[in-house]
């Protein structure tokens, strides 16, 4: 099973000035917060959660922050509901696979990602492969 390197608390910091992302208190929060919940949450799940526990943080500061993380690609956006995003701080390609029925988001990482040829002149940015249907526990 291909997984995410177990980061221990405070090396996520060097993590992310290894991608060049300055670890200031909130990037560092919202990224340990990925680490520890690999559910693919979205923004409002991480704000909702770390306003509980850091009274300073905003919503527009969750959003900034992922939208960071995201562009130094310690982050991925997983692009699996029709209004919003949700995100995932393993950024080895992987299949996702969402539940209709009762809505959470699995890695699929013993089933071989895709191979795609792309034709020439075409520049790829990212590759997402998105499944839907039941899980087991819904079938």
């Amino acid at each position: 099973m291909v997984q995410m390197p177990f980061l221990t608390p405070g090396d996520e910091r060097r993590h992310l000035v290894e991608h060049g992302v300055r670890p200031l208190n909130h990037r560092v929060a919202v990224y340990r917060y990925l680490l520890d919940h690999p559910t693919h949450p979205t923004a409002d799940d991480i704000y909702g959660d770390l306003k509980k526990h850091m009274a300073s943080i905003s919503r527009t500061t969750v959003y900034n922050v992922l939208n960071l993380l995201c562009d130094h690609d310690v982050v991925k956006r997983i692009a699996i509901e029709k209004n919003e995003m949700r995100y995932d701080a393993n950024t080895v390609n992987h299949l996702h696979f969402k539940c209709t029925d009762c809505g959470r988001v699995f890695d699929l990482h013993d089933d071989p990602f895709p191979v795609v040829s792309i034709p020439e002149g075409f520049v790829v940015q990212d590759v997402q492969v998105n499944i839907t249907g039941l899980c087991p526990g819904c079938a």
